[in-house]
């Protein structure tokens, strides 16, 4: 009873710090105020080293308002900071070796000070919950020779993975650890908590080609006759189909999966797609200008792109308008980004390469 009441304690505690850190709002980025989005914060990897191994990729996972971050430094650990820059945990999974073992993924929980993420070691992954706020962590063992790609959380973690048997299509793994009074570690996930189903997309014969940097739950697949399709991996069914003329090249969807920023494979046009009508538009012509990173507001009235037509710069379009607002560089790389994201809730836009992050906000 009194290791119980400790726990509850604790989860109470974390709850209230979780809720003191998400006072703190910014204006939701939209078409009358992208002119004022600008960068307001850069985080260098060099500092962060003084207490940190090195870091030298850009890569990172970001939280629903953008307050958070965590990147993978050298060593296989994973570094939680804020968007101040001060870093706020530290961890990771020992393997059999005891040293940190491979991060494949990591995501923050949605209503929690905490983090998931997937981890693999020769023919064993695991899947580890990082509450940051208390610097505690447990994780499980899934002793398999398949590898998570992805992990996500929406109430409950998921994971979609990829088989070592190539006559096995890949699936997703549903995790319902049971509660528990403390912090489990490198513990077999018993197999009433694990929960399995086909990949829609990666198991549909019709399919050609999958889009990228789409967050799950969603996921977009094209077919060879243009027939988009968006998708719930946790439930393997197709939410939305729409026709286009050709194939895109690269897209990205609204926060509530309505819409589809997308360009073709040539860079001819910018446009966008809304799934609810299947009407496609075109909002700008592009005229080859290649576009690495397309981000797409929640209200899908912008459409931002970084590092477009190589160059280090953050560009926007209206939607309706289709006009052109050059926004300026973002901190200086010695390569094009490793990683560019929008916050879930249209806050936050930030830059990831390998000298630290670039956060972007709008403000006066």
């Amino acid at each position: 009873m009194k290791n119980s009441r400790i726990i509850v304690l604790v989860l109470a505690c974390f709850s209230l710090a979780f809720s003191t850190a998400a006072q703190d709002t910014y204006p939701v980025i939209t078409a009358e105020n992208i002119h004022q989005l600008h960068s307001v914060t850069h985080i260098d990897f060099d500092k962060w080293e003084e207490q940190v191994a090195k870091i030298d990729n850009g890569w990172f996972a970001l939280n629903q308002d953008g307050s958070r971050m965590a990147v993978l430094n050298r060593s296989g650990e994973i570094t939680i900071g804020d968007a101040t820059g001060k870093i706020v945990d530290l961890y990771s999974v020992l393997g059999s070796d005891n040293l940190p073992t491979s991060v494949l993924d990591v995501a923050f929980r949605v209503n929690d000070s905490a983090v998931v993420s997937a981890h693999v070691e020769g023919g064993v992954y695991y899947v580890a919950y990082d509450y940051y706020q208390i610097h505690r962590t447990e994780y499980f063992r899934f002793d398999s020779p398949d590898v998570p790609l992805r992990i996500w959380e929406s109430g409950s973690v998921w994971l979609e993975v990829s088989p070592a048997d190539y006559t096995r299509g890949r699936y997703v793994q549903h995790l319902t650890p049971s509660e528990f009074n403390g912090f489990r570690t490198n513990e077999v996930m018993p197999p009433d908590s694990v929960h399995e189903l086909d990949s829609g997309p990666e198991n549909d014969p019709d399919s050609f080609l999958r889009i990228g940097r789409i967050d799950p739950p969603f996921a977009v697949t094209v077919t060879q006759n243009f027939l988009v399709k968006r998708w719930n991996l946790e439930t393997g069914k197709v939410t939305a189909t729409a026709q286009l003329d050709e194939l895109p090249g690269a897209g990205q969807l609204s926060t509530d999966g309505h819409f589809f920023a997308w360009r073709d494979g040539e860079s001819k046009a910018l446009h966008l797609l809304a799934f609810d009508s299947g009407k496609d538009q075109i909002v700008a012509i592009l005229q080859g200008s290649y576009i690495p990173y397309l981000l797409l507001n929640s209200s899908a009235s912008v459409i931002i792109g970084v590092n477009v037509a190589s160059k280090p710069v953050v560009v926007a379009w209206d939607t309706k308008t289709g006009q052109r607002i050059e926004l300026g560089e973002y901190r200086p790389c010695t390569r094009q980004p490793d990683m560019v994201r929008l916050s879930h809730d249209s806050t936050t836009l930030v830059i990831g390469c390998d000298k630290g992050l670039d956060v972007w906000r709008v403000s006066p």
